[in-house]
């Protein structure tokens, strides 16, 4: 499922954005991204003092009319802008990988892709995961291709 993005340039999008990430950095449950978020000095390792550090510095910027309180607004409203950020990100990245795509099938590189260019690499996909030839895909083929 694709995400939809409000109608903005590309490019506006990836600048707004990219400060923003810069500032509210991705957050995540596991111990790798909690240690992506709150090892500020980059040591490996997160003691309290850092951990409370990171989290008061969130805490003011989140609260955006600064009365040491968290509406419901400014909490939903600092998650959407980094969400926002991840996915202009991640639209940029997979936009940038369809420009790769499309040249690995145009295979007479005429920046224009025939039928027969686009369904060579249906073939080699789907032959590729039919790995016991019987003109299905299914529990029956090895996950070794997959």
């Amino acid at each position: 499922m694709k995400p939809a993005l409000l109608p903005l340039t590309l490019s506006a999008l990836i600048a707004a954005t990219a400060a923003l990430a810069q500032e509210a950095p991705a957050r995540g449950h596991s111990k790798t991204e909690f240690l992506k978020t709150y090892d500020a000095d980059l040591n490996g390792a997160v003691d309290k003092a850092e951990y409370d550090s990171v989290r008061g510095r969130d805490f003011a910027r989140t609260d955006a009319n600064g009365d040491g309180v968290l509406t419901e607004d400014e909490y939903v409203a600092e998650y959407t802008t980094r969400l926002d950020a991840q996915l202009a990100e991640m639209r940029a990245r997979q936009i940038k990988q369809a420009h790769v795509r499309f040249g690995v099938m145009d295979a007479d590189k005429n920046a224009r892709m025939v039928r027969a260019e686009y369904e060579a690499t249906a073939t080699r996909t789907f032959s590729r995961l039919d790995t016991n030839a019987d003109g299905r895909v299914d529990d029956k083929d090895t996950a070794q291709s997959h």
